[in-house]
């Protein structure tokens, strides 16, 4: 890679510790390269193939000038969906001097964002705030031109009965699913009822939700494919519908509903211990004293799983994620923790308890314990812990 830099580019780069490069850019501020996708994605084909991802990869380090004008970044915007995670550490890595160039996203369904590409021949940026101040647009005017641009490219599919694989525009597979028109044209050959998977960046599958044997398999092979990708992306299956996606609640009895179930609780799983870290390392940095309650996610004998955080008693600052339930705990009387099912928890809780806007995963901060009154409250629909299914 470090001779690909200088071959291509033009450039000297340096290896980090942590298994990246450092490339100097003469006058300007050098680019870290990390190459744990890189590596990933490259060590599973070889040859032409190789070599071609490895010099795209490189030539993506130095992207085309930003658009100044509207009327040049209208045609070169496209979605760009990814985990809100990701867009988490792609904000937390900006210097903050550079805050306010940052890139901006808006969610599109739960653990997931949509952002603004600005497409060019080897790379991707992103839109931001800068950007649309320049371009004098709202964010709502360029996502809509960008899901515009790719609703007008052709949907090459490659179909196998009640499922269909979306195959391009690379790099852009996955953001259909802000297009739905595109994903509607696709489902209106399948079936009735279908949904969409995208477990990686670059992975849509669509699926007949009726044909419940197909549901199951393409439902299970997704959420093997998410625990393995580089680019992970969600596992959860969303419902096509003319107005957008949302996620899919199979009906009862439905052979899928288990899967689906542990699907969602994985997403929340992952996507809460990214932004545990994240958070965890950012705020020692600051010198804040905040407690970051874990995700914790179990599973029972018969293959379902729940989640469940912990609201401490001797901490006055906590943040904590949103589970199945809310163990209560006091670290001087072990016996007399007990446990409660979200809804009731933030329902009886009160001011003790309150969602911050500025998370995504959300979280709920909460200072010091319950009151008497409202612990007793909380008490009277505690749950067994571990919680029936």
């Amino acid at each position: 890679m470090i001779g690909l830099v200088r071959d291509l580019l033009g450039l000297k780069a340096t290896k980090l510790d942590n298994f990246a490069l450092q490339i100097a850019r003469p006058g300007g501020t050098p680019i870290q390269m990390n190459l744990h996708n890189v590596y990933i994605e490259a060590r599973s084909v070889g040859g032409d193939e190789r070599a071609q991802r490895l010099r795209t990869a490189i030539l993506a380090m130095v992207p085309s000038p930003r658009p100044a004008t509207w009327t040049d970044a209208a045609p070169r915007l496209l979605p760009a969906v990814r985990a809100a995670s990701w867009v988490a550490a792609s904000f937390s890595s900006a210097p903050v001097t550079g805050r306010s160039a940052m890139p901006f996203a808006r969610p599109l369904v739960p653990f997931v964002s949509i952002m603004c590409a600005i497409d060019s021949e080897h790379a991707m940026t992103f839109a931001t705030d800068t950007d649309l101040a320049a371009w004098d647009v709202t964010d709502e005017q360029a996502i809509r031109t960008a899901s515009d641009n790719l609703a007008r490219m052709p949907i090459r599919v490659a179909r196998s009965g009640p499922e269909a694989a979306i195959l391009d525009p690379d790099g852009y597979i996955s953001s259909w699913l802000a297009v739905p028109s595109g994903l509607a044209q696709v489902a209106a050959n399948l079936g009735s009822t279908v949904v969409a998977l995208a477990p990686s960046r670059d992975r849509l599958i669509l699926v007949d939700a009726e044909d419940e044997r197909a549901a199951v398999r393409v439902l299970e092979t997704a959420l093997q494919e998410y625990q393995s990708a580089p680019r992970q992306l969600s596992p959860v299956p969303y419902l096509v519908r003319d107005g957008g996606v949302e996620p899919w609640q199979p009906p009862a009895g439905h052979p899928a509903r288990r899967t689906v179930d542990n699907a969602t609780r994985i997403l929340a799983a992952v996507e809460y211990g990214q932004q545990q870290s994240r958070l965890e390392d950012e705020l020692l940095k600051a010198g804040e004293d905040v407690f970051i309650a874990k995700y914790s996610l179990m599973q029972r004998q018969d293959g379902s799983m729940w989640s469940w955080t912990a609201w401490v008693k001797q901490v006055t600052n906590g943040l904590i994620p949103q589970a199945d339930v809310v163990l209560f705990g006091d670290n001087d009387n072990q016996e007399a923790r007990f446990a409660v099912r979200w809804g009731d928890a933030v329902r009886l809780a009160g001011q003790a308890l309150h969602e911050e806007a500025a998370f995504d995963p959300p979280r709920w901060r909460y200072r010091g314990w319950p009151d008497s009154e409202t612990k007793a409250a909380l008490r009277e629909q505690a749950v067994p812990f571990p919680p029936p299914a």
